[in-house]
């Protein structure tokens, strides 16, 4: 028996506590996310229509600050074992921002390796 109601992208309940983070992120970065999804939209366009096919499913009509993404997650320094995220869609993007001294951004399966210094 399988529980599909858990797989269903829905709103989390924590964004009302950080409801003003939310909308600080959401103005800040308008502009990049408005440009993943031109991008995606034209080089990866069928890839583009399964994320959005997802992403119409979030109730109430919401649509994600990272459109056709359904999350933002940041992390602060930090330092990941190698992992698969197992609930996302098919595709995930994953963008460095900041001033880095050493570390990389690995990608074992595509075998891709960015130095950030």
């Amino acid at each position: 028996h399988f529980n599909h109601s858990q797989t269903t992208p829905y709103i989390s309940k924590k964004l009302e506590s950080f409801k003003n983070l939310h909308d600080t992120l959401d103005t800040a970065f308008a502009d990049l996310f408005y440009w993943i999804r031109m991008m995606l939209q034209h080089y990866l366009p069928e890839e583009y229509e399964v994320l959005l096919s997802v992403a119409e499913m979030l109730p109430g009509n919401s649509v994600s600050v990272v459109h056709p993404f359904l999350s933002l997650v940041i992390n602060i320094n930090v330092v990941t074992h190698e992992h698969r995220d197992s609930k996302d869609k098919d595709y995930c993007a994953v963008i460095p921002i900041g001033n880095f001294i050493g570390g990389a951004l690995v990608m074992k399966e595509p075998g891709l390796v960015v130095e950030l210094d």
